[in-house]
Parts: C-alpha cells; sequence; structure tokens
C-alpha cells in the first residue's frame, strides 16, 4: 500500500496486539498500528534494524517518511546515552501512567530483579516483559534493536493441586499481613491483586464489590459476604513483600512447589467436590465460560443466593480442615 494522510487515518486499531503495513513507495518504510496508536518505523542496515520515527498525527507522513529516507542514508547504530536500569525505570514509570494498575505491576514485578544484560533468560513471563521493554526503547530510541524479538515462548499450564492438608498446614501459619492476605485468596478464591488492594469501602451491606481497575477482565466483581468478612481488614493492607514473605511461609508450612494462584484451583476443584455446580463457581471466581455468545448478552441474573450458599458450603469445609489447627510463627 502507498501510505499516506488518507491511508493511515483509514487504518483500523486492533483488538489485540499490533499490526504492522509497510509502504509500497519506500521500501524499508511503515507504520505499526497499535490498540491506541499508529507508529511510524523504518526497517535499515545490512542487520534489519528496526527504529521507530514518530507517532501519527504528531507526526505528518511526508515528514515521517523524509526521516525514514535519512536514517536509511546513514544507518550508523545510534549510542546509547541513557543505561539499561535507567530506561527499565522509565518504561515501568509511563507503564503506571498508560496501562491498567495490573498490566503496570506484571512489568513492574517480571523486571524489577533481573540482569537486563543476560540474553540467556528463558522464562515465560519474564521475556514477554522484556520484549515489551525492548520494543519500548525502540520506540523511544534508546536502542535500535530487540534481543528477544524472535524469542519463542511456550506457557505450560500448572496442575499443581493442594490438597487439605497443605491448605491447612499453610493456614496455620501466623505471618500478618501476608497470611492474612493468603486465608483471604483461599476462602474466596479471587485473585491477589483483588485482595492486596481491598478498601473498605467497596463493602455495601452484605455484598462486596470488586471495581474494574482490580479485575483482569476489566469489568467490577461482586460476591456475596459470608464468614471471610471476618478476615478483611478495617484498612487497605500495607504490604509489598511478596517473594521474601513466600519464603518464609514455605518454611515454616513444610509445604512445597506452590503459588498464590493455586488456590483458585483448590477453591474451583473444592467446590466440585463439595457438589456446587460449575456456572456458580465460575460466577464466584470470575471465569464466564460457561456463559458466551448469546446466553452471555441474555443471562443477566446476578447468581449471588446461590453464591452465598455455595461459599458458607466452602467455608465449613475449610474451618473444618483448620480447627485444630495451631498457629504455627
Amino acid at each position: 500500500m502507498r501510505i499516506n494522510e488518507l491511508t493511515i487515518k483509514q487504518l483500523p486499531h486492533p483488538e489485540t496486539g499490533q499490526k504492522k503495513y509497510r509502504d509500497d513507495g519506500l521500501p524499508g518504510f511503515g507504520v505499526v498500528v497499535g490498540k491506541r496508536t499508529k507508529t511510524f518505523f523504518v526497517m535499515f542496515g545490512k542487520d534489519r534494524r528496526v527504529q521507530s520515527i514518530g507517532k501519527w498525527p504528531d507526526m505528518t507522513v511526508k515528514e515521517a517518511r523524509l526521516e525514514a529516507s535519512a536514517i536509511m542514508s546513514d544507518p550508523a547504530p545510534k549510542k546509547r546515552h541513557t543505561s539499561l536500569d535507567e530506561a527499565r525505570d522509565a518504561f515501568l514509570a509511563d507503564c503506571r501512567r498508560r496501562l491498567r494498575a495490573t498490566t503496570a505491576e506484571r512489568y513492574y514485578y517480571g523486571l524489577k530483579d533481573i540482569d537486563l544484560t543476560d540474553t540467556s533468560i528463558s522464562e515465560p513471563t519474564t521475556v514477554k516483559c522484556l520484549k515489551a521493554f525492548y520494543n519500548w526503547c525502540i520506540e523511544h530510541e534508546i536502542l535500535d534493536r530487540n534481543p528477544f524479538a524472535h524469542r519463542k515462548v511456550k506457557f505450560v499450564a500448572r496442575d499443581r493441586l493442594l490438597t487439605d492438608d497443605e491448605i491447612a498446614a499453610i493456614w496455620a501459619v501466623d505471618q500478618r499481613p501476608f497470611s492474612d492476605i493468603v486465608k483471604l485468596l483461599i476462602l474466596t478464591g479471587q485473585r491477589r491483586n483483588q485482595i492486596w488492594k481491598f478498601d473498605p469501602a467497596w463493602v455495601d451491606g452484605d455484598e462486596l464489590t470488586f471495581p474494574a481497575s482490580v479485575m483482569k477482565s476489566a469489568r467490577s466483581h461482586t460476591i456475596p459476604l459470608t464468614g471471610y468478612r471476618d478476615y478483611l481488614p478495617e484498612r487497605p493492607f500495607s504490604f509489598n513483600s511478596w517473594s521474601k514473605s513466600k519464603r518464609r511461609l514455605d518454611k515454616a508450612s513444610g509445604v512445597a512447589d506452590w503459588v498464590l494462584h493455586d488456590f483458585r484451583r483448590y477453591f474451583s476443584s473444592t467446590m466440585a467436590r463439595l457438589g456446587v455446580p460449575l456456572h456458580v463457581t465460575e460466577q464466584l471466581i470470575d471465569h464466564r465460560s460457561q456463559l458466551s455468545g448469546v446466553a452471555a448478552i441474555y443471562n443477566r441474573y446476578d447468581y449471588l443466593k446461590e453464591m452465598k450458599e455455595a461459599l458458607e458450603t466452602y467455608e465449613a469445609h475449610i474451618f473444618a480442615l483448620v480447627a485444630d489447627t495451631g498457629p504455627t510463627a
């Protein structure tokens, strides 16, 4: 296609990911269309380096094409004046400004403790974060290549199912405020971010509503208040020491090879064991796979009564498990 002001204006934003369009008139020049932006790029040099030029409409097509021509005529690599650590701080700050809190947090935990010069990293989540980081560096002209651009990652679904005895051992550890968060995760089956960011203002009568800002689904989520309400804090949690606290809990409980998200699998599996219908469990944990297509559009029943009964049944099971468990420091 020939890129001009009219064609770039008409290019649709994809719902996910990015789409790249190349210009027929100037090979190597093109535009990347993301969910919210349209960014000019140029590919140049023997090693086919890619560099972002600027965003449309802040930069016109004519200006971008002239800049691309100048870069291709003098393809000397750019010198980096910003250290990788400085770039990481700037990237994370930018993420906090423009992305959802949960996404920015994921990048933070993925990048905060790693050596950015180590190109042998293969852990899937970290590689995904590094790809985004290096693409950002290219876009902001800090670097001219992404060492992870063609690194393929494969996520393996976890199948770790905690046992009742392991749940009881984990519950017994008294290590506040981390252990308080853990107990609420066990009792509610919610995601870590929802409980960690809990605000008493979210409670209204006999219901707890998590705002869209803390939900992976980006929509608010309401569950009935049952026995777990006794474990809700009077004020938001002040806590940010996940790795250290998890190691201490593992040592004190004697339970290993698990992550906080495994509580959701235990919650869902135990609900099934207790005879709770799958669609009720999925309403509780904000999974809607049982209601899709037309059903999801027309079924507006909130299942609060059924969710309350399911939670009370599940809580009776948990409290029976931990009834004779003394606290472990």
